[in-house]
């Protein structure tokens, strides 16, 4: 029958398997987090080797290093999880913060003979970080229920065991122990422990591949230089009929050729980005936005009025007409667009037909002189 240290040897085996495989899915997608958890995997699994000298030799060089070891580890796989869900987050300036002040007083304590002290002080950090792990999952679960769900549990449950651990040593006044401790805390943890690196492991590859498989669709549905929806999106963000509430808005910006064969597609480009954070920051936040190709935009409107639908346009044509743009060069200049409405029907009217009928009136503004809103009536702009 294995003892505690053959099992836990076992679980660092595995553990290199899993950061093996979350190092290989990082060459192909290089999200910033799967690093940080597969250092952290590692330090745990450093930790393990050295316990496992500590516990067969009495090491004590061994059983400093396994005690340093573990909440850095800890700290790492926090701090991916805080990673994933905040791109933006700092991995070393987290870990940095908890490691620092940790090790300059366990391991000392722990060298100097205290080793029930350090080991209270490197439980009680462990479960902590991994409690606070658990809560992050927590607070997104809607976003995968199992998987995430599960990992919430699996983060809280090993959180308890270390913690568990700390208090038994706390409790028995155990200061100086000079072993490893062995109690049914600490046979608890090992069970817990290879439970949550298999576990969460393979919850955690399930999750990223959920979360890649999401982006790809996100991908193929998004037009990559505005920003919003392109036509497959717009399509699958509406039904194939509209009703009399629900509009179309058709957007095109005015003379863009010119502005092309002016100052260069580099600057079209920036107008195209321009003009989608005017429909951005001046339609409905619940209305689908598209760029169609080339110049050509679309809002769909549900719950709509007539005069409600023109207001948005006319406050989209206006922002975008009222910004200064700058050319390579440094000149200055203001770019224009038209905007064509058409209503669904009370029976219901496929939306390419709608659309049509859009188009016939962005049309219509465009004869009547451009940066204007049609839909029945000429109405100008700024």
């Amino acid at each position: 029958m294995f003892d505690m240290t053959s099992m836990l040897l076992g679980a660092a085996v595995a553990g290199i398997g899993l950061c093996l495989t979350m190092l290989s899915m990082w060459s192909t997608d290089r999200g910033a987090y799967k690093i940080g958890w597969a250092v952290g995997v590692g330090f745990l699994i450093l930790h393990v080797f050295a316990y496992w000298f500590y516990a067969r030799g009495g090491y004590l060089a061994a059983g400093v290093m396994a005690c340093a070891l573990q909440p850095i580890g800890v700290a790492y796989i926090y701090a991916s999880v805080r990673k994933f869900f905040d791109a933006g987050f700092k991995v070393t300036k987290l870990v940095l913060s908890v490691a620092v002040p940790y090790l300059l007083i366990a391991p000392p304590l722990f060298a100097a003979g205290y080793d029930g002290v350090a080991l209270v002080l490197q439980n009680a950090l462990t479960a902590t970080l991994l409690v606070l792990g658990g809560i992050c999952y927590f607070r997104r679960w809607k976003d995968s229920p199992f998987a995430l769900g599960s990992l919430t549990g699996l983060y809280l449950l090993s959180g308890a065991s270390f913690a568990l651990c700390g208090l038994v040593i706390l409790t028995a006044g155990q200061w100086s122990i000079g072993y490893p401790p062995q109690n049914w805390a600490e046979k608890l943890n090992v069970f817990i422990a290879i439970l949550s690196l298999a576990g969460g492991g393979a919850m955690t590859l399930s999750v990223d591949q959920t979360r890649l498989a999401k982006r790809s669709q996100l991908s193929a549905m998004s037009d990559p230089l505005s920003g919003l929806l392109n036509r497959r999106g717009l399509a699958s963000a509406r039904s194939d009929r509209l009703f009399e509430n629900e509009a179309v808005v058709l957007f095109d910006l005015d003379h863009f050729k010119q502005v092309n064969d002016r100052f260069g597609h580099a600057v079209g480009d920036q107008v195209i980005r321009d003009f989608a954070d005017a429909m951005r920051g001046h339609g409905r936040l619940t209305d689908p936005k598209a760029r169609l190709g080339g110049e050509e935009f679309a809002i769909v409107m549900a719950d709509v009025s007539p005069q409600e639908a023109r207001s948005i346009a006319e406050r989209v044509l206006s922002a975008f007409s009222a910004r200064e743009m700058n050319s390579s060069t440094g000149e200055r200049f203001r770019c224009t667009a038209s905007a064509g409405i058409a209503f669904g029907a009370a029976t219901g009217a496929p939306i390419d037909h709608v659309m049509a009928r859009a188009d016939n009136a962005l049309y219509a503004a465009k004869r009547a002189g451009r940066n204007r809103v049609m839909s029945g009536e000429l109405r100008l702009v700024g």
